[in-house]
C-alpha cells in the first residue's frame, strides 16, 4: 500500500499547546491522557473531549468530559471518579460505546478474582449522562498477554480501540503484556493484539497471537509495542501507534508512528516513522496515545505527552497537517 504524506516535517504543533491541562492541579506525576475527540456533527454542534487522568498523590482516577466551540478552548462538562485508565469512544447505531481499562486494584477482591491488574470493559450511552452497566470483555489469559518484566509483575489487558471492519465485524484492538520504564518507575504495553465479535458488546474471540511486539531491529519499537488506534484508509486500514523504545542515551521514549495494512492484521511500518516524536517542553520525554480528526480540509492529531521522566506531568495538545488528501476516516457506523 502507498503511505500518506505524513512525514514528521508535514506536521506542525499548535502554538498554544498543551490545550488541555490539569486545571491548576499540576502536582508531580499528575497525568491526563488518551484523548478521544468528537467533532461537530458527531454528537451535536460542539467539540467534545473524553480522557482519563489523576492528580492526587493517591492516584485516584477520574474520567473527564470536556466541550469546546473550536477544539482549542475547553471547559469541563462532567468529571466522574471512575476507576479507569485508557479508554476509547465508538459510535454505532446512535449509541456511544465507552471501552475502557478497568483498574482492578481499586475494587475489593477483584485482583484476586480475575488474577490480573487490569481488564477491558464496556458501557454505553446515548447522551453521555445516563450510562449502562459495565460488561467484561477482555481478560489477560494467554501467555503473551501475561508477560511482564521480572520482579515487576503487572498483568494487564488495556488500551482498547474498536472499529467496524470492512467485512462488518466489530474488531477490538488492545494492548497486553508489560515492560517497565526504569527511569519512569511504571509500565507500558509490550504487545498489541485483537479480538472480533458480531456485536459491539461481544462476546469477543481473540486472535491467538499478537500482531505487534517489540522488535530490536526497529529503533523506535525496541522495547514495547505501546497502543494503537486504527482508521479506514481506502479499502484498507491505517494505524497510528505510540511505540515504546530506549534511545541512544538509554532514556525511555514513546513516539507516534504510521502503519498501513490491507486487512488490519498484517501491518507495515511507514519508512518515515516516527511522525510525532518527543521534543521539548510539555513533550520532552514521551508522546503517548491519540485521536485523529478532520478539520477545515486538514487533520488534527490530539495526543498526550509527558514533560519529564520521574516526576513529569502529562497533558494534552495537538499537531496539525494542512490540506490532507489521504481520505483517512473513522471506522464506525
Amino acid at each position: 500500500m502507498d503511505f500518506p504524506s505524513w512525514q514528521k516535517e508535514n506536521w506542525s504543533d499548535y502554538p498554544g499547546n498543551p490545550v488541555i491541562g490539569l486545571f491548576g492541579l499540576d502536582n508531580d506525576n499528575a497525568a491526563i491522557g488518551d484523548p478521544q475527540i468528537l467533532v461537530p456533527g458527531d454528537f451535536d454542534s460542539r467539540w467534545h473531549a473524553f480522557y482519563h487522568g489523576f492528580y492526587e498523590e493517591t492516584f485516584i482516577p477520574y474520567y473527564h468530559h470536556l466541550t469546546s466551540p473550536d477544539g482549542v478552548a475547553w471547559q469541563i462538562e462532567d468529571k466522574w471518579q471512575w476507576d479507569f485508565n485508557p479508554s476509547f469512544i465508538f459510535r454505532d447505531k446512535g449509541r456511544f460505546y465507552l471501552y475502557y481499562t478497568a483498574i482492578l486494584g481499586r475494587e475489593p477482591g477483584a485482583r484476586r478474582q480475575y488474577g490480573c491488574d487490569m481488564i477491558i470493559r464496556v458501557k454505553h450511552t446515548a447522551d453521555f449522562k445516563n450510562w449502562s452497566e459495565s460488561t467484561d470483555l477482555i481478560l489477560p489469559e494467554l501467555p503473551w498477554e501475561r508477560e511482564c518484566t521480572p520482579d515487576f509483575e503487572r498483568i494487564q489487558a488495556r488500551n482498547p480501540c474498536v472499529i467496524k471492519t470492512h467485512g462488518g465485524k466489530y474488531r477490538l484492538y488492545y494492548s497486553a503484556g508489560t515492560v517497565k520504564l526504569e527511569d519512569c518507575g511504571y509500565e507500558e504495553p509490550r504487545h498489541i493484539g485483537f479480538a472480533e465479535a458480531d456485536s459491539p458488546l461481544g462476546p469477543f474471540t481473540k486472535h491467538p497471537s499478537p500482531i505487534l511486539s517489540p522488535d530490536a531491529s526497529i529503533p523506535h519499537r525496541n522495547h514495547g509495542a505501546g497502543a494503537i488506534k486504527v482508521f479506514g484508509y481506502g479499502n484498507g486500514y491505517l494505524g497510528l501507534y505510540n511505540s515504546i523504545y530506549t534511545d541512544e542515551e538509554n532514556r525511555s521514549r514513546s513516539a507516534i508512528n504510521v502503519l498501513c495494512s490491507e486487512d488490519g492484521v498484517q501491518f507495515e511500518e511507514a519508512p518515515y516513522n516516527p511522525i510525532i516524536p518527543p521534543t521539548d517542553g510539555w513533550k520532552k520525554a514521551l508522546v503517548y496515545q491519540l485521536d485523529l480528526v478532520r478539520h477545515e480540509g486538514g487533520l488534527r492529531l490530539y495526543y498526550n505527552a509527558r514533560s519529564a521522566w520521574d516526576g513529569g506531568m502529562e497533558t494534552i495538545g495537538f499537531s496539525v497537517l494542512e490540506n490532507d488528501t489521504s481520505g483517512v476516516y473513522k471506522l464506525w457506523e
